[in-house]
């Protein structure tokens, strides 16, 4: 069920009667017709005329993604984007053997049928209004009422996500409401449509009251999303609260890494890392040449200084970095050496913070989750660093903790392109306010 607070009442009642999924397929299937007839009108210079094909193509379509879940997987948010894809191509696969068996049996030309150019255009139309139709998903929260969640959990847990929430807040805006795992009155039937839920996020419970789980399964039944309380945190903060890992066996806590350390996914981020290095070397080698140059005649030599720090699961190596060079700490570029560590494969363009093994320690003796980070080859920057300034207390390091294991959760090619652009521009915002202040 869709959460729609401050609807009108009648906008409501319709939402009542036509469930997200069935709206979803409605919205694909007029994404699809205009796309297809705006195709044909920028090709021919009009608009097709009337015919069977497509009023039979476009509904059939439809129909097998409605029928292979891809609406309601949209709808609760947990359809990937391969999962698209594959039932895409499915669903295009059944249509083009429907009409071919449709044909054959009829008698008609296949030839001179799929010859009038409706199929193709129309399939390639499907393709494009999924990719609208996600993009309307993805960012729904941007133009609809925030979400409203029942979160169950337990007091420990409620007091960790409490203050994660007023720490940095939701950037998915929603609004909660609390209920014990335990211990509270059985789940009303009727809390849904009375609170106007998108879902329920639950906690690491060993085990609900059957009570509950009944009524938890005859909810999403009626398309509420349940989730267990970490993803919904991931999802709605973009971070990991360090304390909701703390009930996770170490191999579950490695499980869940087991993407981002996968030997193709290693593969391609040091092939994107070692290009990108190269390229950045070979630009900035002679600027930075001369920049060392004019210091040293002004009084002011660059130095260069290796610092002894922990790598990925918690190998050693010399870190680089400018020493004796204030200016270029303040506008972030006294760590560019570092990028002689990327092209070694010691260090990542994107990546939690390295830390030498001092610091390691300290920061493990605070929050044993700071184990975790050696789990990803530390980076020149990160998910975890381009929110704000360098952590100072123990608050902040626990605030970047937790997007750090975002990161070693969700990290992709996409993600780091991402990190590296945020930081691009505050780099380029820093330079520019900087010359502006002198």
């Amino acid at each position: 069920m869709m959460f729609f607070l401050n609807y009108p009442r009648s906008l409501r009642n319709a939402t009542l009667l036509f469930p997200q999924p069935l709206r979803l397929s409605l919205l694909d299937a007029n994404l699809l017709t205009l796309i297809w007839l705006s195709m044909h009108k920028l090709r021919f210079g009009e608009l097709p005329p009337f015919s069977r094909g497509p009023l039979v193509v476009i509904p059939l379509l439809v129909a097998l993604q409605w029928l292979l879940g891809t609406y309601t997987g949209l709808a609760q948010q947990t359809l990937s984007i391969q999962q698209q894809v594959n039932r895409f191509l499915t669903a295009a696969a059944l249509v083009i053997l429907a009409v071919v068996i449709g044909y054959r049996i009829s008698g008609l030309s296949l030839d001179a049928t799929i010859g009038r150019g409706f199929l193709l255009p129309v399939l390639i139309s499907g393709a494009l209004s999924g990719v609208l139709l996600r993009l309307v998903v993805v960012s729904r929260h941007l133009w609809q009422p925030q979400q409203r969640w029942l979160i169950l959990a337990k007091s420990r847990e409620r007091k960790l996500l409490a203050e994660e929430l007023e720490r940095g807040g939701c950037e998915v805006p929603a609004a909660v409401e609390w209920r014990p795992l335990a211990g509270a009155a059985p789940l009303p039937a009727l809390l849904p449509s009375l609170l106007q839920l998108q879902g329920v996020a639950i906690g690491n419970a060993a085990e609900l009251p059957k009570g509950d789980t009944t009524q938890l399964l005859l909810w999403q039944r009626q398309g509420l999303v349940l989730e267990p309380l970490l993803e919904w945190a991931e999802t709605h903060l973009h971070r990991s609260p360090p304390g909701l890992l703390d009930d996770k066996t170490w191999a579950e806590q490695v499980s869940s890494r087991q993407g981002l350390r996968s030997p193709q996914n290693l593969r391609l981020k040091r092939l994107f890392d070692l290009g990108l290095s190269v390229a950045l070397l070979a630009l900035l080698g002679v600027p930075l040449g001369l920049l060392a140059l004019a210091m040293r005649l002004a009084g002011y030599p660059l130095e260069l200084r290796q610092q002894l720090c922990l790598g990925l699961d918690g190998e050693p190596f010399r870190q680089w970095r400018f020493t004796r060079a204030r200016r270029l700490e303040r506008l972030g570029l006294s760590a560019l050496p570092q990028l002689i560590n990327v092209f070694h494969g010691e260090m990542s363009l994107v990546g939690p913070r390295p830390v030498t093994p001092r610091q390691q320690a300290e920061l493990e003796a605070l929050e044993p989750a700071f184990a975790m980070r050696l789990h990803c080859k530390p980076g020149m920057t990160g998910w975890g660093r381009i929110s704000g300034p360098a952590p100072r207390t123990a608050d902040a390091q626990r605030w970047e903790l937790g997007r750090d294991l975002y990161y070693l959760r969700h990290g992709s090619v996409g993600l780091d392109m991402g990190v590296l652009g945020r930081a691009c521009a505050s780099l380029i915002w820093k330079l520019i306010s900087g010359g502006c202040r002198e």
